[in-house]
């Protein structure tokens, strides 16, 4: 059962709903986008099961999922890492980023971020929502986006946050660099390594 939330603060009311009387009702949720990265700065992307009822195929630059009833944000993030790449991330770890009110989906989103300098190999992928998972340069997901994100073209093949890319990159690699600076990750993280910033294409500026 899923959590419904104030549209104007976010907050939950208490209320409880199924999956589908959640559309039926365009009702308003939390949902939880969890960015993983490596000390190279790419990001560990995944194409979504080819069966998925929404945007099946596509490849998503995060993981996540709607948070359920009793559940907070850092807990529900916390389990869709777990259930979706077989990934344990210590609470601490997994760094709360920022929160957005999206209209267009009816959610209110909170971002958070890892560090993984693991082989994918060892990772064991939820066949029922990824389909399968890849490292990509910044660079190369911009080239792919085209300016697409999630909220304004039904037909993306690219689902890359609730925002723009090529900035979020950017204020992500900010985050990062000042927790691992501080040590949260531990003393083998000391530099994030080769973080160029993609080039901004034509339609993809900031």
């Amino acid at each position: 059962m899923l959590q419904i939330v104030d549209p104007s603060t976010g907050e939950p009311t208490g209320e409880h709903v199924s999956r589908k009387d959640l559309y039926e009702k365009k009702l308003w949720c939390r949902t939880t986008n969890i960015y993983v990265l490596n000390s190279s700065g790419q990001v560990l992307c995944h194409q979504r099961a080819l069966d998925k009822e929404r945007y099946g195929g596509a490849w998503s630059t995060h993981f996540g999922g709607h948070v359920t009833e009793g559940e907070s944000f850092k807990i529900s993030a916390l389990k869709e890492v777990m259930e979706e790449l077989g990934l344990y991330v210590l609470p601490f770890q997994l760094i709360p980023w920022r929160t957005s009110k999206i209209t267009a989906a009816r959610i209110w989103v909170r971002d958070f971020l890892t560090v993984y300098d693991g082989d994918i190999k060892n990772l064991t992928i939820q066949e029922e929502e990824v389909q399968q998972i890849k490292w990509f340069n910044a660079q190369d997901i911009v080239d792919e986006l085209d300016g697409e994100n999630l909220y304004n073209d039904k037909s993306v093949e690219w689902l890359a946050g609730t925002h723009d890319f090529n900035a979020d990159y950017q204020c992500m690699r900010a985050v990062l660099t000042a927790t691992i600076d501080i040590g949260i990750f531990g003393g083998e993280y000391k530099e994030l390594r080769n973080w160029y910033p993609p080039t901004a294409t034509k339609e993809n500026k900031f």
